[in-house]
């Protein structure tokens, strides 16, 4: 499933390469996704501006004067930016966002695990009000992680991926973010030292920039907005591997049904 930096990526493709922020119609292909597509979508966004594209967690947001598209990819949800609306809709294609300059952006999910939805107020809609803090944001510091982390007794793998305490942060990145800090993804939260948490917050926002940088993972059915993978794959320290860099043959654990890559040498 993507994750934060899949997310800002297509965000980010999204301003960069549509011309027009005038939408004049959604069209609904298929409605069936894991909810169903709301006909109401199209009254609420035909023949109105994008004030606003960002993401919260792993939702892409396209923001109005009188509400909001949330957007979720799913498991194998892609985004294409096509030219005009002629186009026609192939076996998997589910609704089309066709601006006034021809400019058309097409969700695509083979799996139909994603979702659109219109939210009048986000701090209310049940996708996005109960969201945790944004990693890459100040709000994500040592007073924060460590005011939860001490009043919780699950592993600390499990607390940086509930997105109700950190939003956006999924399997491979957490993986990674433990590794680079060097501790044990099975460690309880509670038994965190000073170290620990500091170590742990500069790892998340590191892997995370990294990996924006490097335009997400090729994992999975991931692609950028222009049909591209990712290739934040070729870039992973533990997830996935089957040697630690120190030599050590790397361990695979399940965590709450998820596999957890570490190194027994390196983290502890």
């Amino acid at each position: 499933m993507p994750e934060l930096p899949e997310v800002e990526t297509v965000c980010e493709a999204i301003k960069e390469n549509i011309k027009s922020r005038d939408i004049l119609k959604f069209n609904i292909f298929n409605p069936n996704l894991r909810w169903k597509i709301d006909k109401k979508i199209n009254n609420n966004i035909s023949n109105n501006h994008i004030d606003k594209i960002y993401r919260r967690g792993k939702y892409i947001i396209l923001s109005f004067i009188h509400g909001s598209l949330l957007i979720h990819l799913g498991m194998t949800g892609v985004i294409k930016l096509l030219n005009n609306n002629n186009n026609k809709a192939s076996k998997h294609d589910h609704f089309d966002i066709v601006f006034k300059n021809g400019n058309v952006l097409r969700y695509n999910d083979i799996r139909k695990f994603g979702s659109v939805h219109w939210a009048k107020d986000l701090k209310k809609h049940f996708l996005t009000k109960d969201l945790g803090v944004e990693p890459l944001s100040k709000d994500f510091n040592y007073k924060y992680l460590y005011k939860i982390s001490k009043q919780k007794n699950v592993s600390i793998k499990n607390l940086i991926m509930d997105q109700k305490i950190l939003t956006g942060v999924g399997n491979i990145y957490a993986s990674e973010s433990l590794y680079l800090s060097k501790i044990h993804p099975n460690k309880k939260s509670n038994q965190l030292t000073k170290k620990n948490h500091h170590e742990l917050i500069l790892s998340i926002k590191k892997v995370l920039k990294k990996a924006i940088k490097s335009g997400g993972t090729s994992l999975k059915d991931f692609k950028n907005i222009d049909g591209t993978p990712g290739y934040f794959k070729q870039k992973l320290l533990i997830y996935g591997k089957e040697y630690c860099q120190c030599g050590e043959k790397v361990k695979n654990i399940k965590i709450n049904g998820r596999a957890s890559f570490f190194c027994t040498l390196c983290q502890s």
